[in-house]
């Protein structure tokens, strides 16, 4: 995994594969997951009674995906540079990236 993760960062993957498999696929289901852990901590501890380490583990949950999206929107602005991929689509690409990006960051 980890010979994945640097080849996505340093851009030797092709342009669609890290956009839509890395970016969309992967980014869109450790997001999910982390939601869901973090909603599961607080809901487990209940609202009245949130506690300090309940609402950071909660807070650090929420925001674990955070790297891994950086590191997708790096390595597909990286694979769009390729010489295959069109000027066109390269901005296309790297646009949806980088709304994507904010999307899974921001939400």
């Amino acid at each position: 995994m980890p010979s994945a993760l640097l080849n996505l960062w340093s851009g030797r993957l092709p342009a669609a594969t890290a956009f839509w498999h890395c970016m969309i696929f992967w980014g869109f289901l450790i997001n999910l997951g982390c939601t869901f852990a973090s909603l599961a901590v607080l809901a487990a501890t209940g609202a009245g009674t949130l506690q300090g380490w309940s609402a950071v583990l909660a807070l650090f949950l929420h925001l674990l995906p955070i790297p891994y999206a950086l590191a997708c929107l790096v390595g597909v602005w990286r694979s769009t540079a390729q010489s295959d991929v069109g000027p066109q689509p390269r901005r296309l690409m790297r646009a949806a990236a980088v709304g994507w990006t904010l999307a899974m960051v921001l939400v």
